[in-house]
């Protein structure tokens, strides 16, 4: 989806307080329950006018959810936001503060305040259900020691695990002296720079195999194997030559013994997970890997046979001269009109039954749903059912892109299969809306200056404007991403973001395994795994289009900049990496 700036605090502990006996004075079990059920959302901006009529007449979905989110940023009084709110099925902070805003329950904006609490103010609190509340692992950073160890020892024992404050006055994290329990609980509290700061350091053995045998180690070595500044205790994890683990942690495991030229610890780990795995993409991944390693035949020949068409298998198939064409581009409409899927109420109770279908019903489902405005919806149900097997990768909307290259098409179509399968009337959790998935905020952004105005959020869930603004988004990422891998990151996590880490990491330059490491070691899981989906998409897409393009001579330009980015070759050509006339 387009970039949403997400809060990433685990605020699943600090609700614990809710369960306290002292704070169920002031709660009641209802409004307990739903604040219980924190998750993370923000998005600003652009409000249509949504009544209470609207939000009632709806069942309970994440598209309520977003009616709500507006009505709560309209001109309300209290009574109407109250009705508003507790008809929301899973409550996040910001809904929180929102509601906070509007409503006149002391009980609400009392816990709204004592969350939004800063760092400074923390020792200032004096209701401890309301220091707890306040508190985390990123505000407690920035307390001197003498303060951290006297939260701890107000709130011990009184709502939940605090602990880790006291583990973070520590200095000796992960040595023979330390509580490995403890400081691997904290690990897992804290962020990058925490760990760079305190966890980065050579392991002596036995505290490598203590750490091994502990039950958040999966966490840790994927978050310290995908950090490119965490090189000390990277080197130490490159020493596990064994072990019992999840199937990620010994890919993850694998990449890393690679990294360190360790090929046999590494084998050993590509095959331990390969056993492990069962999404097609892991599998071939996993396969990749093995064939990266050895060279063998025969781990080709399976890439080159893989039913799915991710990344590896697609390399796989060039390779070995395979051409792949278990895929479908359209489908016979004999009829005019049909369901759309733009409505996301609809679209939301077919799904439910798309999803309870078999095989033996869905001819049925698919015959209801034809017309020529059914394309999208029919592919989606045909794909569902036979995958792996067949893949869709249809066109619709194609009036809508009569001004772009066959280049920009691609792309286009690359991002809409994997953000909604062209479906237009999905809302994500965080509220992207439509086939493009566009967040609100950039929707208001956009509407400033495209001379396509939209009259409310709903017009997102109309193609023609949906993809008219994520065109014009994408002439923002065209202007200083060229690979399709780079700009799937930015589409997906922000230009900012994509841009600080192709500079900041050293990663996809010219070395070994490059830039297949490059691109596992990518720290956000989402961005990780949508960069290689939307690159295959986009292979696929080019050679329906007739401008087929090599996915070997796509992954070499990653890793040259002046044919990748603008911003790796500004800053390579003043140390001579890069020359002007590249």
């Amino acid at each position: 989806m387009l970039h949403t700036k997400t809060n990433t605090s685990v605020l699943a502990a600090r609700t614990q307080v809710l369960c306290n006996p002292l704070k169920l004075q002031k709660l009641s079990f209802l409004r307990i329950t739903v604040l219980l059920l924190i998750a993370s959302i923000t998005c600003f901006g652009f409000t249509t006018t949504i009544t209470l009529d609207e939000i009632n007449s709806n069942p309970p979905s994440r598209e309520k959810n977003f009616l709500i989110w507006q009505f709560l940023n309209q001109e309300i009084n209290a009574s109407q936001a109250s009705e508003a709110f507790y008809q929301i099925d899973m409550v996040n902070e910001r809904f929180l503060h929102d509601y906070a805003k509007k409503t006149d329950e002391a009980d609400i904006v009392y816990t709204s305040q004592c969350l939004q609490k800063p760092s400074e103010a923390l020792m200032a609190i004096i209701p401890d259900d309301c220091l707890y509340l306040a508190l985390s692992p990123s505000k407690a950073l920035a307390l001197h020691p003498f303060e951290r160890k006297h939260i701890a020892s107000r709130l011990e024992g009184k709502f939940g695990d605090v602990s880790w404050l006291n583990t973070m006055n520590q200095e000796n994290h992960f040595t023979l002296y330390s509580d490995i329990a403890s400081s691997l609980h904290l690990f897992t509290l804290t962020g990058s720079q925490y760990h760079q700061e305190h966890f980065n350091h050579t392991l002596d053995p036995e505290t490598l195999m203590a750490l091994a045998g502990s039950k958040n180690f999966g966490a840790l070595a994927f978050l310290t194997i995908t950090d490119p500044k965490m090189d000390k205790l990277q080197e130490s994890l490159s020493l596990i030559n064994g072990g019992t683990f999840d199937g990620q942690t010994h890919f993850y495991l694998g990449i890393n013994a690679l990294k360190y030229k360790q090929p046999q610890s590494a084998l050993f780990h590509f095959k331990e997970a390969s056993a492990k795995v069962y999404k097609p993409i892991d599998k071939d991944k996993v396969t990749f890997w093995l064939y990266q390693t050895t060279g063998e035949q025969t781990y080709l020949d399976d890439l080159s046979n893989s039913l799915d068409l991710n990344m590896y298998a697609l390399w796989g198939k060039e390779k070995s001269g395979v051409v792949p064409q278990n895929y479908f581009t359209t489908l016979p409409m004999t009829q005019s009109g049909g369901f759309a899927g733009d409505n996301p109420f609809e679209w939301n109770a077919l799904h439910k039954e798309i999803i309870s279908s078999t095989k033996d019903n869905v001819v049925d489902l698919i015959e209801r749903y034809s017309g020529e405005n059914s394309l999208a919806v029919q592919a989606y149900i045909i794909e569902r059912i036979y995958t792996p097997l067949i893949h869709n990768f249809t066109m619709p909307y194609d009036q809508y892109m009569t001004e772009l290259s066959i280049d920009q098409k691609a792309m286009l179509y690359a991002l809409m299969r994997q953000e909604t399968r062209m479906i237009p009337g999905l809302i994500s959790r965080s509220f992207a809306l439509g086939s493009m998935q566009i967040m609100p905020f950039n929707v208001d952004t956009i509407s400033k200056a495209h001379p396509l105005k939209i009259t409310s959020y709903s017009d997102m869930f109309n193609p023609k404007f949906n993809i008219a603004y994520a065109i014009s988004h994408m002439k923002h990422i065209d202007n200083t991403l060229y690979n399709p891998v780079l700009k799937a990151y930015a589409y997906n996590g922000g230009l900012g973001l994509t841009k600080r880490h192709i500079l900041n990491n050293g990663q996809f330059l010219a070395g070994n395994y490059e830039p297949f490491m490059s691109m596992e070691l990518v720290g956000n899981h989402e961005n990780r795994e949508y960069g290689k989906i939307v690159l295959a998409n986009y292979v696929i897409y080019k050679k329906i289009l007739g401008e087929e393009v090599s996915i070997t001579s796509l992954f070499d330009s990653l890793t040259q900049p002046a044919l990748s980015d603008c911003f790796r070759a500004k800053a390579l050509m003043p140390l001579g990496v890069v020359s002007q006339s590249e």
